[in-house]
């Protein structure tokens, strides 16, 4: 992987105008997409084939920047930034595809982010039609992504939750919580049984099934919310999904016994999985000597790319893994505002992507401690993300996280119907 995606700068107002002076269906799609500004940098990329970038990027109105001293063969690896309309990429990978220097492992690279633009390119012209936008299958029913972002609700049935630990440990209290979750418009419901708060207590597998799977059971026998469970333990997460989870939210990143928990993985239909950045690290340490980042964003999509790969080594269809950037887990408060910034980078592996921000402490620092202040930081991000087109939001709050997207939500409709 040396590409992925720092923004694209999408004017679906600007495209509305095309239909008020008359342009045509066809010249519509085509104009469209010169409408569509992308930013995408590069990794590690040899001089030689920066020049010959570059060279390509400005014969068609684009452009490549990279270090001063690419061009004068001072150095010979540099970063670049690519940008330009999604029409003169679409003209450059074809340019370079079957060129030398790395260049066609760069367009594989680069028409991969492209197809991940294109679904939002598609979308204008869709009707709001479902075939445009990915399937997530669920033993409870499907779920279609990138419409609008899906509402996670969290339902933590332990004693020492970071926010609202013990409330609902009591397994009554927690099927209730769990009926109110759907109620609020939850779209899925994510359980669990071990906190993950920095320096949390570990627990053992039985005690962490005896927790989960009873209400688990319950909710699902009764709602038609797909439940995700949220661990890092194979044996629990099997144990969830015979008791009728349809989702495993792994918060170790695939770190702890991958063996194992790829073969839960792959030894159930419809089962997907949530692949979280924890570099590694446990509750009980992931704050402890914790190495800042040389580049946040790309660190975290190699290791995304390094699990992936595993995966399929397994046997394991991928188009069924969301990614999770991890906020909070092994990051300072630094490192948790330069991921939100390059939040949309997640999508150049083209899989739906998830953020839960939800009462994290880094948004503390900002709003302060009051749970009314708390609550506004959280729907300020929800609010954020959602404008960024993020695929799920793992939330507390799902009644108030849920009419803020809403209110946003008819804001793009009726852009949509501007078209």
């Amino acid at each position: 992987m040396h590409a992925y995606l720092v923004d694209v700068f999408n004017s679906q107002l600007a495209i509305s105008e095309l239909d008020k002076i008359g342009v045509s269906k066809s010249g519509k799609y085509i104009m469209s997409n010169k409408l569509i500004f992308i930013v995408i940098k590069l990794k590690s990329i040899n001089s030689t084939a920066l020049n010959i970038l570059k060279q390509e990027a400005l014969s068609i109105g684009a452009e490549l920047a990279n270090h001063r001293d690419v061009i004068t063969g001072k150095i010979n690896i540099s970063d670049g930034i690519l940008f330009g309309t999604l029409v003169q990429l679409r003209i450059i990978i074809k340019k370079i595809r079957h060129q030398q220097f790395g260049l066609k492992e760069l367009s594989s690279d680069i028409e991969n982010i492209l197809d991940v633009v294109n679904i939002n390119v598609e979308h204008i012209d869709s009707n709001n039609s479902d075939s445009k936008f990915k399937i997530l299958k669920t033993n409870k029913k499907d779920i279609t992504l990138g419409k609008v972002p899906l509402i996670m609700g969290i339902l933590n049935v332990t004693l020492d939750s970071f926010s609202d630990g013990g409330l609902y440990f009591n397994f009554e209290d927690a099927v209730n919580r769990g009926f109110e979750i759907a109620k609020e418009g939850a779209d899925i419901i994510d359980i669990g049984g071990e906190s993950t708060r920095p320096g949390a207590d570990f627990i053992d597998n039985q005690t962490e099934i005896d927790r989960v799977c009873p209400v688990i059971k319950k909710l699902s026998e009764s709602l038609d919310v797909p439940i995700s469970i949220d661990t890092r333990k194979p044996e629990v997460a099997k144990e969830a999904i015979l008791a009728g989870a349809s989702i495993i939210n792994d918060v170790s990143g695939l770190a702890y016994e991958p063996e194992h928990m790829a073969d839960v993985l792959t030894e159930y239909d419809n089962i997907s999985y949530i692949l979280m950045h924890s570099r590694g690290k446990n509750p009980q340490n992931m704050q402890i000597d914790v190495e800042p980042y040389h580049d946040a964003a790309f660190d975290i999509i190699l290791y995304f790319s390094e699990k992936l790969s595993y995966l399929k080594s397994k046997g394991f269809d991928t188009d069924k893994v969301i990614l999770d950037p991890g906020f909070g887990f092994a990051k300072s408060a630094e490192d948790n505002y330069d991921i939100l910034n390059y939040i949309l980078s997640f999508k150049s592996l083209n899989l739906p992507v998830l953020a839960g921000v939800s009462r994290k402490s880094f948004i503390k620092k900002i709003t302060g401690g009051q749970k009314d202040d708390l609550l506004i930081g959280n729907i300020a991000l929800a609010s954020y993300l959602t404008l960024k087109n993020i695929d799920i939001i793992r939330v507390h709050d799902v009644k108030q996280t849920k009419t803020a997207l809403n209110t946003i939500a008819k804001l793009k409709e009726n852009l949509v119907r501007l078209q």
